[in-house]
C-alpha cells in the first residue's frame, strides 16, 4: 500500500502520518508533503511540495502512484481563513484543482477532508445535521471547502479514481494551535498556574455549542476508510464525530475543575465569531453505519491529556 498525504506539517497531518506507520502493514509506503520542510518521522518520507506549483506536484504523485491519498492541507482554522481571505481562496482552491488533476492519472482512491463548517446557515435549522442537508456556508472557510468539494466532484467525474469527502466537526487533542478554543482555555490555564499572566482568562461566546471528540478517534476513523473503501460509494459524503454537542461553557468548567488555580473571565472581542451560529455538530450516524466506526475516547480524558500537555510544554 501506497499512501500520500497532504498537509503533513498541519497539526492533524502529523497525527495521521503516526497513526499510518503504526496500524499499516510493514511493507506500505507512506509520503507526506506540505510546502515547507518538515522535521523528520520514523518510517515516512517528508517532501517539500509547493501545491500552487502544479507540475512538480503532478510528477511528485507520478513517480509515487499513490494507492490512497488524503488531501488534508489547508488553513487550519475558521480564524485564519477569515484573516486572510484572498490566500484562503487560493489555498484551498489552487491546491485541491492541482491535487486533483495530478490524481487523475492515477488509480488511487482520495478523501478530502472538507468540514462541518460547510452547513453554515443550516445549523439555524437544527444543530445536528446529517449529509442530506444542503450546505449553506456562512464563511469564507465553509465557502472554500464547500467548493473544493465540487472540485473533486467534476475533475475525477471520469478519472479511474474513487473519491471520498469526510465533514468532521471539532477534532481535538494535544499540541493543537491555541487559535483552537478547547488549546486556547488550556494554554492560558497553564500560563496561569505558573505565574506567568494574571490570573483572568479570555473567552468568547461561551454558549456557542459545537460537536468535540479526540483527534485520536479521527484518525481512526481515517484508517477504517482504508480497510473498507471497496464498500464505500464513490463520491460519498460522510460526517464524522460524535453526535453530541457541547456548550464551550461546559469544556471550560471540565478544565477548572481540572486546575487548583483560581481566575477569572474576560470576554475578548477578538474570541467572538461574527457568523452568530450558536450550535454547531453533525450526525455521524452515516460513517459509522458505512465502516463500523464509532468514538471511543471520552470528552473528559481528551480535555485531561490536552491540559497535561499544556502544562508539559511549558516546562
Amino acid at each position: 500500500m501506497r499512501v500520500l498525504v497532504t498537509g503533513a506539517g498541519d497539526y492533524l497531518g502529523r497525527r495521521l502520518l503516526a497513526a499510518l506507520r503504526r496500524d499499516l502493514p510493514p511493507d506500505s509506503r507512506i509520503v507526506g508533503l506540505d510546502r515547507r520542510p518538515q522535521p523528520p518521522l520514523d518510517g515516512v518520507t517528508l517532501k517539500a511540495v509547493d501545491p500552487f506549483d502544479a507540475g512538480n506536484l503532478a510528477e511528485t504523485v507520478a513517480s509515487f502512484d499513490p494507492t490512497f491519498v488524503f488531501h488534508l492541507a489547508a488553513l487550519a482554522s475558521v480564524a485564519q481563513s477569515s484573516e486572510t481571505p484572498s490566500f484562503a481562496w487560493r489555498a484551498e482552491l489552487l491546491g485541491t484543482l492541482n491535487l486533483a488533476e495530478a490524481v487523475a492519472r492515477t488509480r488511487a482512491s482520495l478523501v478530502f477532508l472538507s468540514s462541518t463548517v460547510v452547513y453554515g446557515e443550516a445549523f439555524r435549522d437544527g444543530s445536528r445535521p446529517d449529509e442530506s442537508v444542503t450546505p449553506r456556508p456562512d464563511t469564507i472557510s465553509g465557502r472554500t471547502k464547500n467548493a473544493c468539494e465540487y472540485i473533486l466532484r467534476d475533475v475525477l467525474a471520469n478519472a479511474r479514481v474513487k473519491h471520498l469527502v469526510l465533514r468532521p466537526s471539532n477534532y481535538i487533542g494535544p499540541g493543537q494551535s491555541e487559535t483552537f478554543v478547547v488549546a486556547s482555555f488550556a494554554g492560558q490555564i497553564a500560563r496561569i498556574e505558573r505565574g506567568l499572566v494574571p490570573p483572568s482568562l479570555e473567552v468568547g461566546d461561551l454558549s456557542a455549542g459545537r460537536d468535540f471528540f479526540d483527534v485520536d478517534d479521527f484518525t481512526a476513523g481515517c484508517l477504517r476508510v482504508i480497510a473498507r473503501i471497496d464498500d464505500l460509494p464513490d463520491g460519498g459524503i460522510f460526517n464524522v464525530g460524535s453526535g453530541i454537542v457541547t456548550p464551550v461553557s461546559d469544556i471550560l468548567e471540565t478544565l477548572r475543575g481540572m486546575t487548583d488555580a483560581r481566575f477569572d473571565l474576560h470576554v475578548a472581542p477578538g474570541r467572538v465569531r461574527p457568523a452568530g451560529v450558536r450550535s454547531e455538530g453533525c450526525d455521524p450516524a452515516a460513517f459509522a453505519v458505512a465502516t463500523g466506526w464509532a468514538p471511543v475516547i471520552p470528552l473528559a480524558q481528551s480535555l485531561s491529556t490536552i491540559l497535561a500537555e499544556a502544562r508539559t510544554r511549558l516546562r
